[in-house]
């Protein structure tokens, strides 16, 4: 059912996405009810008055969805997430545990609080209760206090996902796209499309596909698809040092556009196998890391963004970044141990 067309009755697909979100809402919350609230495509398409231009939201949108601001009868401000085209025509699983989880941490200031969603057009949404201003996180702007503050708001959500429930739950989707500010600056992590339940009394799971951003994943997972709260927790490690501290991100990302280039003319490093590509990739991860390590006066480490906001740098600020660094590093130990082997 597109959004132009009037309200049809329920579609195969849609008994598809309700069969399927029954079914995880019942495992992620452990057998309780916890229901959610179900808007048709009218009361979407009213909400966001035909999802127009001047209710779209550009900050917050990316090739994945598109969001849009709103308004119903019960709500003066709601956020509405809408699934790009056909993105999840082969992803109903992901949509599902996205509303499932979301439903369930809604209560906690560092996540979005979820109203409802709609599940009977091609393009389902999600319905989140509004602010005046939700913005995705831009860090050069941020200073080092503020830094350290979003670096405590991100680990303090992401620890509620690991011990709130009987099943803890592993994020594995770290990234900046998913990390968002409202109008008090108060961090909200989102999508939960990719989030990992692990079984009632077990430690990791092992799932058969692996998602998530290169730069952020762990060994563990990457190669054996086991997945346990140390997949978030070195995931936060690199964060820390990749995005708040050095302000490096691209790092890797970086050698993956050179491999491609390489390969394109026939030239460059023999990379062999993914197998051997990915060694070698963390090979120089390895060295770099090890360079943050050596005798280096922090201004040589720390995001030149960020420097360039502090008049100087007082003791008390190289002490915390130093301890944020060996903080980082600390969280990083599945990659140490997979590079002295």
């Amino acid at each position: 059912m597109g959004w132009g067309r009037k309200k049809k009755p329920k579609s195969d697909i849609e008994h598809k996405r309700g069969a399927i979100l029954l079914e995880d809402l019942i495992k992620c919350c452990d057998g309780k009810s916890n229901p959610i609230k179900l808007f048709s495509t009218d009361e979407i398409r009213k909400a966001t008055d035909n999802f127009s231009e001047s209710n779209y939201v550009y900050e917050l949108s990316d090739f994945d969805c598109k969001w849009y601001s709103g308004k119903n009868e019960n709500h003066h401000k709601i956020l509405i997430k809408k699934a790009d085209d056909g993105l999840y025509n082969y992803r109903q699983g992901h949509l599902c545990r996205d509303i499932a989880v979301s439903s369930i941490v809604s209560g906690h200031k560092n996540f979005l609080k979820l109203v409802g969603c709609c599940l009977e057009s091609e393009n389902p949404v999600m319905v989140y209760h509004g602010v005046k201003r939700h913005y995705k996180l831009n860090l050069s702007e941020q200073t080092w206090k503020r830094r350290m503050k979003l670096a405590e708001d991100i680990t303090t959500a992401l620890a509620y996902l690991h011990t709130a429930f009987p099943r803890p739950f592993v994020h594995t989707s770290m990234s900046l796209g998913n990390i968002f500010l409202d109008e008090d600056g108060v961090v909200k992590l989102s999508d939960f499309s990719c989030c990992v339940s692990i079984p009632e009394g077990e430690t990791f799971v092992e799932v058969d596909k692996v998602v998530g951003t290169y730069n952020y994943l762990d060994d563990k997972y990457m190669r054996n698809g086991v997945v346990s709260e140390e997949t978030d927790v070195f995931a936060i490690g690199m964060f820390m040092i990749l995005n708040i501290l050095t302000g490096t991100e691209s790092f890797l990302d970086f050698y993956l556009e050179e491999k491609e280039e390489e390969k394109e003319q026939g030239e460059g490093e023999d990379y062999g196998t993914d197998y051997e590509f990915e060694s070698k990739m963390r090979r120089r991860l390895q060295n770099w890391l090890s360079k943050l390590k050596e005798d280096r006066h922090m201004d040589e480490i720390a995001d030149p963004k960020m420097l360039e906001k502090m008049d100087q740098i007082s003791e008390q600020e190289l002490c915390q970044m130093e301890a944020f660094l060996m903080l980082s590093l600390r969280c990083m130990i599945s990659l140490m141990a997979f590079l002295t082997t």
